[in-house]
């Protein structure tokens, strides 16, 4: 197997500029992918509000992105309330005055994560995973939108290939990212005469990187995942947060000005491959 951390990033003096004079809110940006994306619109000359429902991890984020240079502010928020999401808005307007740039990151996790076969699914459990994976992103939209409107602005929704594929035990959280593959497609053309454009990320496995790894049971069998996730892709390697950064970044930048309503997998071609065993080794 190749080695599953061998990425192949731009160079900071490649993306400098590329949003300079933008302003971004990325949602669940204080760790994971949406400080990965954080970091890499700062080192492209972006201007960031990043969300958190944790005030502690938030307050470190914004001090690291302040530490590379970023200009950032941290709002704490938790998006499953709409009162949060209305003021997250109202600060980064307060802040920087305009609104260039929306992430749709954070997503169902912990207890509202919806794990389980549906026949047990409680009722509670549902209603927290929507809250947090489609009411959130919906009331983001909503409340950005006239902001974006006036910038000819730019949506990205950070999805999973659960929206399409199905995994044992994940109906709760499949069903939410399938609502937030519609909700691209019918923003993107219900606010394309306003110039905004709306696409969404589809994930496979990332590899945790080494701060997210406490959160996972400590019997977890991290070896074993990355090679059952690689042998499931093309690349034959575990993708990273850097990937799905990269990626958001394009999607955040005039070089993707004619791409809209588009659902984009970073996810090392597995949806392209057939999972049969290796025919080779059969003969």
């Amino acid at each position: 197997m190749k080695n599953n951390q061998q990425d192949i990033s731009a160079p900071q003096h490649e993306i400098a500029g590329v949003l300079a004079g933008k302003v971004a809110l990325i949602t669940g940006g204080a760790s994971g992918i949406g400080f990965a994306i954080a970091q890499r619109f700062a080192a492209a000359g972006c201007k960031l509000v990043v969300s958190s429902r944790n005030t502690e991890h938030g307050i470190n984020a914004e001090n690291a992105l302040r530490q590379s240079g970023a200009d950032v502010l941290f709002a704490q928020a938790d998006i499953a309330r709409e009162d949060d999401v209305r003021h997250l808005i109202d600060v980064t307007l307060a802040r920087f005055g305009r609104l260039d740039i929306l992430i749709n990151n954070a997503g169902p996790s912990g207890s509202a994560f919806g794990l389980g076969p549906i026949h047990e699914l409680a009722t509670d459990v549902f209603e927290q995973t929507m809250r947090v994976g489609v009411y959130g992103p919906l009331w983001c939209c909503k409340y950005a939108l006239p902001y974006l409107r006036m910038q000819r602005g730019v949506i990205v929704n950070i999805s999973a290939l659960t929206a399409i594929r199905a995994l044992p035990l994940m109906g709760a959280y499949a069903m939410a990212k399938a609502a937030l593959e519609a909700l691209t497609r019918q923003v993107a053309n219900d606010y394309a005469d306003d110039g905004i454009r709306c696409n969404s990320l589809m994930v496979g496995t990332v590899r945790p990187e080494a701060n997210d790894i406490s959160t996972l049971p400590a019997s977890f069998d991290h070896a074993a995942l990355d090679v059952a996730i690689a042998k499931a892709t093309m690349l034959n390697r575990v993708g990273s947060y850097a990937n799905v950064a990269e990626a958001a970044l394009f999607l955040a930048s005039h070089a993707s000005q004619y791409i809209t309503g588009a659902s984009i997998p970073v996810e090392g071609g597995a949806l392209a491959k057939i999972q049969y065993p290796d025919y080779r080794t059969a003969f």
